[in-house]
């Protein structure tokens, strides 16, 4: 039987107040259902199915201030990114952010793939705060969780309203990234921590200075020098004393150098990371011993350099944490060697009104590095089915769903189902029907994956609810046999963009050149996209009528697999 589409205009839906975002391929579908009381006399009648899609929609666009039937943070939250700290205002799609890999505890960074942004309006948020911690978010959005049971730690997925005493947020995790094999040798990464500190440029070269009354560190300064120019001389680097400090110029090689990597004696974000695990915590012991602010602190007057330190400190895997001094001016930088906060009892959580714009980050691993008031953190229905084996057309295929949960609506489409947690309850024969028929139309029409999964397959909620979910895990079956929706011909998109600067590795950079050899283009199969992938990328671009940026991005990703051999 073919799908029995009841088409927005059928159902009398209401416009979006907005565009939707375009989505060309997913993992697979979500199963939804409506979470509150559904009357079964819609087993009966159709008219109350209609009645109870209008309702749904009215709920989501009026209540959750979504733009169609479909979770959020506070407009002054920022995301980390490799240009640093940015606000929704400033973040595009493509930049590269932090994100934490939930199953490993690793942070990776990820290319952010849309930055969802839902206009100002009155709302109940709500706000946790403490000496270390600050968040305003919506009730249900996620946080990824590390949950003590007796001896183990269990990885799960909360939202804010549920969030348990046993619950802790992570604010720190070791970097995945950070390179193997060092660039700068670990007497030029000193160097710079001490000019960046005690240093000073002139027209006639680079100076860094100390007092003669700190003699540890003085020699740790010349031992640095010398390794990298040999012992003091006229064309190397030079000694002198001025009062009470000690002056060592430097070379004007070292100089321009230096001037590279710390534009104005700030380290660039590039050097940072650009340095070894080992050669982070270098650089960080460095900078603390030459500030002299006390153990874990980094005071500054430049706000720049204190945000260069809380990059290198969050690269490094530690927590920290930025705020000014009220007495001073400067910018305080703390390191905090907690990796996590314990939310109840420790902070204060309260609901409140807001009335301003809130906004979300989406990534591949559905979480991100989260930045308000100074403290770090992690944070992380398009088609309804009614008893009638009716399938009611919501956002339809290739637009971005709401109700998946924050971070993880582009890897599924959402199928709601017409039952709830009260009435009817046990899904009739004919939303079973509907929701597989809804499953192929999104597979035929919108490139959904394989996977038909449950909405708490990925988000801590009860949906669909007991009936429906043991369904899904009994591989949900078609009622009286016949065959299940047809897979896609392309492998779901993996969630990254490929594309170069840099040289990008993996296993999906692997399999896409091995279809475009298959397609007869000449390509290493080597697991790298570099500069030849790109050509390849932009010359099958051109011949299917796309912009040849020489990414992949999911369109060309799709039609590596289904364009006609040309």
């Amino acid at each position: 039987m073919a799908i029995d589409l009841v088409l927005r205009k059928d159902w009398n839906a209401r416009s979006p107040r907005g565009d939707y975002t375009q989505l060309d391929s997913t993992k697979g579908v979500k199963v939804h259902y409506t979470g509150g009381r559904v009357d079964p006399g819609i087993v009966s009648d159709h008219s109350g199915c209609v009645a109870l899609v209008r309702s749904i929609q009215a709920f989501h666009m009026d209540d959750n201030g979504w733009i169609d039937i479909g979770y959020c943070v506070d407009e002054e939250t920022e995301l980390l990114t490799r240009q640093g700290w940015k606000s929704y205002r400033d973040l595009r799609a493509g930049d590269v952010a932090l994100t934490l890999d939930h199953d490993t505890g690793m942070s990776e960074w990820q290319p952010v793939l849309e930055v969802c942004v839902f206009p100002a309006m009155e709302r109940e948020m709500i706000r946790m705060e403490g000496p270390a911690h600050s968040s305003l978010t919506t009730p249900h959005h996620r946080w990824p969780v590390e949950r003590q049971a007796g001896l183990d730690t269990r990885r799960l997925w909360v939202t804010t309203e549920t969030i348990g005493h046993r619950d802790r947020i992570p604010v720190a995790a070791p970097c995945a990234d950070l390179p193997a094999e060092p660039k700068w040798s670990d007497a030029f990464v000193e160097l710079v921590a001490w000019f960046a500190a005690e240093g000073a440029s002139s027209a006639g070269g680079v100076a860094i200075h100390r007092s003669r009354r700190d003699p540890a560190h003085l020699m740790r300064i010349r031992a640095a020098l010398h390794k990298i120019f040999g012992p003091p001389g006229a064309s190397r680097w030079s000694e002198a004393v001025r009062d009470d400090l000690v002056e060592f110029r430097l070379p004007a090689d070292a100089g321009r150098q230096l001037a590279e990597v710390a534009p104005g004696r700030v380290p660039g974000y590039e050097f940072l990371l650009s340095l070894s695990r080992a050669q982070l915590a270098l650089f960080l012991e460095t900078s603390l011993t030459a500030g002299d602010a006390g153990r874990d602190r980094l005071a500054r007057e430049d706000r720049a350099a204190a945000e260069a330190f809380m990059f290198a400190a969050l690269l490094a895997g530690s927590g920290a944490a930025m705020s000014r001094m009220p007495e001073t001016g400067m910018w305080l930088t703390t390191i905090r060697r907690q990796h996590s906060v314990v939310p109840r009892p420790a902070l204060r959580i309260r609901r409140e009104t807001y009335r301003g714009r809130i906004w979300c980050p989406r990534t591949e691993n559905q979480s991100w590095l989260a930045r308000r008031e100074g403290t770090v953190y992690f944070t992380g229905n398009t088609m309804v089915a009614c008893p009638h084996r009716k399938v009611f057309e919501g956002r339809g295929p290739h637009h971005l769903p709401a109700a998946n949960g924050p971070g993880l609506n582009a890897g599924h489409y959402a199928v709601l189902g017409l039952v709830g947690n009260a009435g009817l309850v046990q899904p009739p024969d004919g939303v079973l029907h509907a929701i597989l028929d809804a499953i192929q139309y999104l597979r035929d029409k919108g490139r959904a994956g394989k996977e038909i999964k449950g909405h708490r397959d990925g988000y801590s909620t009860d949906c669909p609810g007991d009936p429906l979910y043991d369904w899904i895990r009994r591989g949900a079956p078609r009622p009286g046999g016949g065959p299940p929706p047809t897979e896609p011909a392309a492998p779901p998109f993996p969630g990254r963009l490929l594309k170069y600067p840099p040289v990008m590795h993996g296993e999906d950079v692997r399999t896409w050149q091995a279809q475009m050899k298959k397609r007869g283009f000449g390509l290493a199969v080597d697991g790298a996209y570099g500069a030849g992938s790109r050509e390849v990328c932009r010359s099958f671009q051109r011949r299917q009528g796309l912009e040849d940026d020489g990414i992949v991005g999911p369109l060309t990703w799709r039609l590596t697999w289904e364009a006609p051999a040309s």
